[in-house]
């Protein structure tokens, strides 16, 4: 009974393994390729190989970014302008930043009826923010593990999923912040937005141990040159 019990386990871990290849497998690199031709996008080997590349990492929200690619093709805009809106998208894939964060930007734009071209220039500034902050943590000795490296909680080394968690937050709060119309010059202002957001995150988005030491080692003084940078 018991040996039976363990092959009828084994078989189901199997079966969930395979059930897990199989979903992260969903989305191939040619279905990005028929909205591409459509647009048309001119710099698609360009976008076919941050995609390539993309593909391969765990978390990559591939089914919102194909979303979005079909979405532009139904907007009545020049080619041009849906491309510039893609090609900001791929800088932030070449740059290894979390772009869940552009993505819904992209997306409420979109459903506000927002011109490509308005569009464009406000996912440029989030992804300026989010390198920019990225940059920071690094500077202040808080980095994404490589793969296969031990971490453990509190540690500077984060998980990669902990990392990006972090850095698309934070982003989120320093570009909310700045489009609500806060100055860029009041870095305790913009502390207090990025302590409010962190904090209510604490627990549940982002790990306590990660939003204690993010807390801990930067300050309002950096938040105003990351600010500042990122509009310049």
């Amino acid at each position: 009974m018991t040996r039976r019990l363990l092959v009828l386990l084994g078989t189901l871990g199997v079966m969930l393994a395979s059930a897990g290849v199989a979903g992260q497998a969903e989305i191939e690199l040619t279905d990005f390729q028929g909205a591409l031709s459509a647009i048309p996008v001119a710099a698609e080997a360009r976008v076919l190989a941050a995609l390539d590349r993309a593909l391969r990492q765990e978390g990559f929200p591939a089914s919102d970014v194909q979303r979005l690619f079909e979405r532009l093709l139904t907007v009545p805009a020049a080619a041009a302008d849906k491309e510039a809106v893609i090609l900001t998208l791929v800088a932030g894939l070449e740059e290894g930043i979390p772009v869940d964060g552009l993505l819904n930007k992209a997306f409420e734009g979109l459903a506000r009826g927002v011109s490509l071209r308005s569009l464009d220039q406000l996912l440029r500034q989030r992804l300026r923010i989010l390198i920019e902050v990225r940059d920071l943590l690094y500077a202040k000795g808080i980095f994404r593990a490589s793969a296969g490296a031990s971490t453990s909680l509190g540690t500077s080394a984060l998980p990669a999923a902990r990392f990006d968690a972090m850095l698309s937050q934070l982003g989120d709060a320093v570009g909310d912040y700045l489009e609500s119309g806060g100055s860029p010059h009041d870095g305790h202002r913009i502390y207090q937005n990025v302590e409010a957001r962190l904090t209510m995150l604490r627990g549940s988005v982002l790990a306590p141990a990660d939003v204690d030491l993010v807390l801990q080692r930067i300050t309002p003084e950096d938040l105003t040159r990351v600010v500042l940078a990122a509009l310049n």
